[in-house]
């Protein structure tokens, strides 16, 4: 089997349906689908049934229990047979070339394979991602999309518009990721997709990207990620300290120094701050924190606007 699609899913009897469509739509040899239901409890068990009943692509498997959303994706993964390997989620879709696009440029050096997305929701398309230009983005570059700064506005919002080798998938996905916060990383995934992307990224040289928006994400009251977005900071940011603290220890006084800007702009990264000098201390490197607060300052501008950054710290 040359690659598989992994659809987790939970009580989205109808979102599923062209979610597994866009997947059925897809044009490649040796595909095939992976559909793992949740323990639902609507409909959605007897929708993935019908469909795989009609092609034999798809193969439908049921946990006994709900066993959450991260945990869910790693099951699906496991049961897939494909050398390379997508998380497609329920309330998604794809283009028809996106697995024929994504495999054509995989290789050896490349860690993972990115396309563009399109952002939707009930009035319509908001937001179109533009990274996707860039060919080809190095190991470095995306660490410091992902954890310090991002002046190339690499947008690792979602696994969704990604492939991976399905091994680098399994050692990399993390389901509990140890905080003194009690965030449950587990219910929402974020911060276990960040990893995916960062760890994966430390095992090659490159990643390569598609210059075209294979992926459609859907905005809805329903969405793990939309209900979840007020509270996400902290989570993301404890995920970005486990990184440095366990797998890049030479990015921590740049990253001591950029968290201690962005603590200043959201109290909400205090307590990670505090954390962070209290398990490594060290001093301030001001230097890197003015780097980092002129740069952050002239990229909020550049989509703000000079009133709308100051509206947004005087909301914090």
């Amino acid at each position: 089997m040359r690659v598989s699609t992994v659809i987790p899913v939970y009580n989205r009897q109808e979102l599923v349906k062209p979610a597994m469509e866009s997947a059925l739509a897809q044009s490649v040899e040796g595909h095939e689908i992976v559909v793992i239901d949740n323990c639902s409890t609507d409909g959605t068990w007897s929708v993935v049934q019908e469909y795989a009943k009609r092609d034999s692509r798809i193969r439908c498997l049921r946990n006994d229990r709900n066993v959450g959303p991260v945990r869910n994706w790693r099951l699906g993964i496991e049961a897939a047979r494909g050398e390379y390997c997508h998380l497609l989620f329920s309330d998604d879709r794809l283009e028809p070339d996106f697995l024929g696009e994504t495999l054509k440029v995989f290789d050896a050096q490349t860690a993972f394979v990115m396309t563009g997305h399109t952002m939707n929701s009930a009035q319509g398309d908001y937001d179109r991602s533009t990274f996707q230009s860039q060919s080809l983005i190095t190991r470095e570059e995306l660490l410091e999309a992902a954890v310090l700064l991002n002046p190339k506005h690499i947008q690792l919002i979602s696994p969704l518009n990604s492939l991976f080798r399905r091994s680098d998938m399994l050692e990399t996905l993390m389901d509990h990721i140890p905080n003194p916060f009690e965030i449950d990383y587990a219910g929402h995934g974020a911060g276990p997709d960040q990893l995916l992307f960062i760890l994966t990224a430390l095992r090659y040289p490159i990643v390569r990207c598609v210059d075209r928006r294979l992926v459609v994400m859907h905005a809805h009251k329903g969405s793990i990620t939309i209900q979840a977005t007020k509270d996400l900071d902290l989570p993301r940011e404890w995920v970005r300290w486990y990184f440095v603290n366990n797998h890049r220890s030479d990015f921590y006084d740049r990253y001591r120094s950029t968290l201690w800007v962005k603590s200043l702009a959201n109290p909400a990264l205090r307590p990670v701050y505090e954390r962070v000098i209290g398990e490594r201390g060290g001093r301030l490197k001001f230097g890197f924190a003015l780097d980092y607060a002129i740069r952050w300052f002239l990229q909020k501008v550049g989509k703000q606007g000079f009133k709308g950054v100051i509206d947004s710290i005087r909301r914090r």
